[in-house]
C-alpha cells in the first residue's frame, strides 16, 4: 500500500515496516517499526503533518511528519 505527499512516498506491506521514499531518487529516507502484522493502509493527514498506518495486527499508528 502506498500514499504520497509532495515528493515523499510512504509504503507499508508484509515486512511490517513503514518506509518513506524520495519520489525523485527512489532512495529510502526513513523506516518506522511498530506493527506486528502486515500493513494494509497508509494515509497522510489532511495537513500532511502526520501519516497513519493500519495493520492486520489491529494497530493504528500515527507518525509525525514534521520537524
Amino acid at each position: 500500500m502506498a500514499n504520497t505527499m509532495d515528493n515523499v512516498l510512504a509504503t507499508g506491506g508484509t515486512d511490517q515496516l513503514v518506509k518513506l521514499w524520495d519520489r525523485r531518487t527512489l532512495r529510502c529516507l526513513s523506516v518506522g517499526t511498530g506493527h506486528s502484522g502486515t500493513i494494509t493502509e497508509v494515509r497522510y493527514s489532511p495537513d500532511d503533518k502526520q501519516l497513519v498506518s493500519v495493520g492486520e495486527d489491529g494497530c493504528v499508528l500515527v507518525w509525525n511528519m514534521y520537524t
